[in-house]
């Protein structure tokens, strides 16, 4: 029987690619697996060796669509280091919390997309 494998990749919807570019690979350690030739994508990988992980693809949108739900979470082992390091560097976010046996909080990028990180 074929079947999935993986996610692949997730959308985050921005107005400014470049800058979304250089915003996210400044708070996360990616690498760009892909640039469209019309500038309207920019795709992530993390930047480690191994097995593929799901990519972050940027896509330019000319206005922000609704959200009402975090799309996604990122995994964090030490999500109070990765909690200063964001906030040293501006980020908006949220509290961190805590329940059932995990502890999360969100960060903003600059055109307002909520993310999750998560320890557990």
């Amino acid at each position: 029987m074929k079947s999935v494998r993986r996610i692949d990749s997730v959308f985050v919807p921005v107005t400014d690619i470049s800058s979304a570019e250089e915003w996210y690979m400044s708070i996360f350690p990616f690498k760009v697996v892909y640039r469209s030739i019309d500038e309207q994508y920019v795709g992530f990988r993390f930047d480690e060796e191994g097995e593929i992980k799901t990519a972050l693809t940027l896509y330019k949108v000319d206005e922000m669509p609704e959200r009402n739900h975090i799309p996604f979470n990122f995994y964090c082992e030490d999500i109070d280091g990765y909690y200063t390091f964001v906030t040293e560097r501006g980020v908006k976010v949220n509290e961190i919390q805590g329940g059932d046996g995990m502890r999360f909080f969100d960060l903003f990028d600059p055109d307002g997309n909520q993310l999750g990180v998560v320890t557990f």
